[in-house]
């Protein structure tokens, strides 16, 4: 009698964690609000929500014109054109990203983010404490890249996606912002925890990391990473020696 109370109170307890854990996920499952408009291009469809339409004219003209080019240097041919969904509030985009547990831990600086081949981010002109206008204009491209990197390769290492991204969207890090964090750890750039990978400073560093591949070892290189090839193949060194030539040429 007494163990059926205690299975029935466990029972109960997993239903409420349960229920709770679904709760907390409905505004992940609907990335379109009811409001939203849509502009479609020959790259790219953006939804964005009502009064928002400088913001989203504004992404959806820097996307389009920088699709081209950049579908190029990643030999991505698909017709597929990227969905980007655009939020005029950081606390909407967040909760559309993993739901309502965001808005407890997300950082500051998170703008941006992709469902597999879907981009997310905030307006350029939300009200962001760490960005301005021009700062989240610039993560625009960002994020379409991923996109564009999951289709192509979605086994991608973070490290080298986001290197990509930062890289072919021409967001060069500030050379002070670098000197106030040490150079990740070769364990470090295994990580696959953005939260983790902001903190080492993942964003400016692997930026460097794939500006180093492309100066010494030429583009065509980065983009066989990118699809899949192994360090052994693509450079006949293991990624251990190509991370120890990096850091040799931070130095």
């Amino acid at each position: 009698m007494k163990a059926r109370k205690v299975f029935k109170r466990m029972l109960i307890l997993l239903s409420i964690i349960l229920l709770i854990a679904i709760i907390q996920y409905i505004p992940a499952l609907f990335l379109q609000t009811p409001d939203m408009q849509i502009k479609e291009g020959q790259y790219v469809c953006v939804y964005f929500q009502n009064g928002d339409e400088k913001g989203a004219q504004e992404v959806f003209d820097l996307l389009e014109s920088t699709s081209k080019d950049i579908r190029q240097k990643l030999g991505f041919t698909s017709p597929y054109k990227t969905k980007m969904y655009i939020y005029k509030s950081q606390s909407t985009f967040q909760m559309r990203k993993l739901g309502l547990i965001t808005l407890i831990f997300a950082p500051e600086w998170y703008i941006g983010d992709n469902k597999d081949e879907i981009a997310l981010m905030v307006s350029p002109y939300a009200k962001v404490e760490v960005h301005d206008h021009d700062g989240i204009l610039s993560a625009a491209p960002h994020e379409m890249i991923h996109t564009i990197n999951y289709l192509i390769n979605p086994r991608l290492s973070y490290w080298i996606d986001n290197g990509v991204a930062g890289y072919l969207s021409n967001q060069v890090p500030q050379s002070e912002r670098i000197s106030r964090k040490r150079v990740p750890a070769f364990q470090d750039i295994q990580t696959e925890n953005e939260i983790k990978f902001g903190t080492i400073g993942g964003y400016d560093y692997s930026y460097s990391y794939i500006e180093y591949l492309d100066k010494t070892y030429g583009w065509d290189k980065v983009v066989e990473i990118v699809k899949g090839g192994s360090y052994q193949d693509v450079f006949s060194k293991s990624e251990k020696e190509i991370y120890d030539g990096w850091v040799k040429h931070l130095e």
